[in-house]
């Protein structure tokens, strides 16, 4: 097999599924000079980076499950009608959110403040939501 007819593979790889050049060469079984070289000739680095987005993403998830949270408990303080849709909402976040926990890798989300929302959704956190809010018991 000619080593070009996998490139589309290699970028793919690279710029949807994040895989280092390292990663690729090894995957692909060829050479890590290979991969450096289609990375400079075809530009990859210019590319959006389906990963990157989805790290923003998880951010911006993280970021509305704490206002939702805030106003839920602000309604809860205030004796206000809960609104149904707000509680579906902050439910599938948080399936969202455990799963993500599930899945991360050993490479770290770089949220703004990391600190901030590290400490707001732990999943001892998250659990407690569940199971006292949404009397979820963490199954699907």
């Amino acid at each position: 097999m000619n080593k070009l007819q996998l490139l589309p593979q290699a970028e793919k790889l690279y710029c949807i599924e994040n895989y280092t050049p390292d990663m690729i060469a090894e995957k692909l079984n060829i050479s890590r000079r290979t991969v450096f070289n289609w990375k400079k000739k075809y530009k990859w680095e210019n590319s959006n980076r389906i990963k990157d987005f989805s790290k923003q993403f998880t951010c911006e998830i993280y970021s509305f499950g704490t206002k939702l949270l805030k106003k839920i408990n602000e309604d809860l303080d205030h004796n206000r009608i809960l609104n149904k849709h707000s509680i579906c909402a902050l439910e599938e976040i948080i399936k969202i959110i455990t799963k993500h926990e599930k899945e991360q890798t050993s490479v770290p989300i770089d949220f703004p403040n990391d600190k901030k929302y590290r400490e707001k959704f732990t999943p001892d956190f998250i659990h407690q939501i569940q199971k006292d809010i949404l009397s979820w018991d963490g199954t699907y």
